[in-house]
């Protein structure tokens, strides 16, 4: 008698006996575009240690109709299925068509970095794409709180999802991390019936075409707490960088302005003015042929100015403004919206983060970096743009890369 002592002589003496016999002619074929076992969508994010695929799920199909289902079980050394397969003539679906980053249980594996993106073909199998050198999205407004009586309606894709009472307004029942329960409440007392507030946001429109992300938890799983905290300093639409990989980033530009002393107007407002203004815009990200505004949760204090319509205005603001102008124009862009070209570089009316505009004409994003030192009117206002360059591809950059250093 032949001792069969290797495994894959015995499969293949089994697998030949099956198609020979015709053992599961009366088997119903599954659906070739069945995907019920793919546990994330086309275009859907997913990072290491993600469950892709769950194998107990998996339709069957006969080995007669697709004996190529048993060669990647084969292939891993999962003879247990293999075994299985062969005896009961049907094996598992295979789904996957390229499982460079997949593992033999169905997991997203640790040879990703970064957030890749789930890629299904016409066939139904799938493929997981790495995440291109720099990936950014915008922050989009996605659950709405309405005032309707004495409740609010909470309104996602212009379906109402849940109805609160504004009396019972709290964390656990209306989502809080970009608008919290006090300024809810303070917002419900105050608002008239049909008015409505942002209250929850997601990423979406990314630059490789991946599908939007939402919820804070799936936000932080795939991108990390630092992208949603961005998230939360930054106005609606914002644009927010998810991840940077394999790339340079290199100064491009600079600026430099004073606070100095004015008669007439306070200077220590106006130098914690200065300082609050460069931490609105610091380390803000512009992608290429874009704008972006700085980030909304910075407070400035108002000085009264009778040249302004309301009264009053946040001297103090036009030296740092001065130092992002000069910086931002370097480059070659226009002039930042709600700037003028003087020495009084911040139009009244103009909130100098949240409507102040700065654009970004090159073919990279930027990133800006501001900070201040000294005190009073003797602060020092600095401006750095840094490119943000592919390593991958990168020749030439289109921005210039002259830096100007002077004080206005």
């Amino acid at each position: 008698m032949v001792k069969l002592s290797n495994p894959y002589l015995l499969i293949g003496i089994l697998l030949l006996t099956v198609i020979a016999s015709g053992l599961l002619c009366n088997i119903v074929t599954a659906d070739v575009n069945d995907t019920s076992s793919i546990m994330f969508e086309n275009g859907t994010t997913v990072v290491s240690g993600d469950l892709l695929i769950n194998r107990e799920t998996m339709r069957k199909e006969p080995l007669t109709a697709f004996p190529n289902n048993i060669l990647r079980p084969l292939k891993n050394r999962d003879f247990t299925t293999v075994y299985i397969s062969l005896i009961t003539g049907s094996a598992p679906k295979d789904v996957i068509k390229n499982n460079s980053y997949i593992t033999a249980d169905g997991h997203i594996s640790s040879k990703l970095k970064g957030p890749g993106t789930v890629i299904m073909d016409s066939n139904g199998k799938i493929s997981v794409q790495p995440a291109k050198s720099m990936v950014w999205g915008y922050k989009l407004p996605y659950t709405v709180a309405v005032k309707d009586g004495d409740s609010i309606r909470l309104v996602e894709n212009n379906t109402t999802v849940k109805t609160v009472k504004g009396s019972e307004i709290n964390k656990d029942n209306v989502p809080s991390y970009f608008v919290n329960t006090t300024a809810m409440r303070s917002w419900f007392n105050s608002s008239k019936d049909g008015d409505n507030i942002t209250v929850d946001y997601y990423l979406g429109n990314f630059n490789d075409k991946r599908a939007p992300v939402y919820g804070r938890e799936n936000i932080i799983k795939d991108f990390g707490n630092s992208t949603f905290a961005y998230m939360r300093n930054y106005t609606s639409g914002a644009p927010v960088l998810v991840y940077e990989h394999n790339a340079s980033e290199v100064e491009v530009s600079n600026g430099h302005s004073t606070v100095e002393y004015l008669s007439g107007y306070p200077t220590e407002i106006r130098a914690s003015n200065a300082k609050e203004f460069a931490d609105g815009w610091n380390n803000t990200i512009v992608p290429p042929h874009s704008s972006a505004h700085g980030k909304e949760n910075v407070t400035f204090t108002a000085i009264a100015e009778s040249e302004a319509a309301s009264g009053s205005a946040t001297h103090g603001v036009c030296p740092p403004g001065r130092s992002l102008r000069q910086a931002i124009m370097a480059l070659g862009n226009p002039l930042p919206v709600g700037m003028s070209t003087g020495d009084e570089a911040i139009l009244y009316e103009y909130r100098p983060t949240i409507d102040v505009s700065v654009s970004n004409n090159g073919d990279y994003p930027i990133k800006i970096v501001m900070w201040t030192e000294g005190s009073s009117g003797d602060t020092q206002i600095y401006t750095k743009i840094y490119e943000l360059r592919d390593n991958a591809t990168y020749v030439n950059s289109t921005n210039s890369t002259n830096s100007t250093n002077s004080s206005e």
